[in-house]
């Protein structure tokens, strides 16, 4: 006798589930490809910016190995580039800009109108 009630019972929640997938199963797969596209979006954009940095990174220590080079008015246009990006290594760019400017006798920041 409690055979029939379980049956009865399973197939009322069957029953049951296929209404809520019929009615709702649209809105739970665009919810779900809505998650994945924007965890999908987070990730490469993430990734852009981490490109970004290693890039600066890069032309910072290229700036460098020129003024260590003695081509230190090279080594200004690089950092003086870096500094008008922003970024990371922008503060950084403009300190070494103007110490290198400052070197070979051109003033730099706040001097450049004098």
């Amino acid at each position: 006798m409690s055979d029939i009630f379980r049956e009865i019972d399973e197939e009322l929640r069957r029953d049951n589930l296929r209404e809520l997938w019929s009615r709702y199963g649209r809105y739970v797969i665009a919810a779900a490809v809505l998650v994945l596209v924007v965890a999908g979006a987070i990730v490469a954009w993430r990734d852009h910016q981490l490109s970004e940095r290693r890039a600066q990174s890069t032309r910072y220590a290229s700036a460098l190995a020129l003024a260590r080079e003695d081509k230190e008015a090279d080594a200004v246009k690089i950092f003086g580039a870096i500094a008008q990006e922003g970024g990371g290594y922008a503060v950084l760019a403009s300190f070494e800009e103007a110490a290198f400017a400052g070197e070979i006798g051109r003033p730099q920041g706040g001097d450049r109108n004098l």
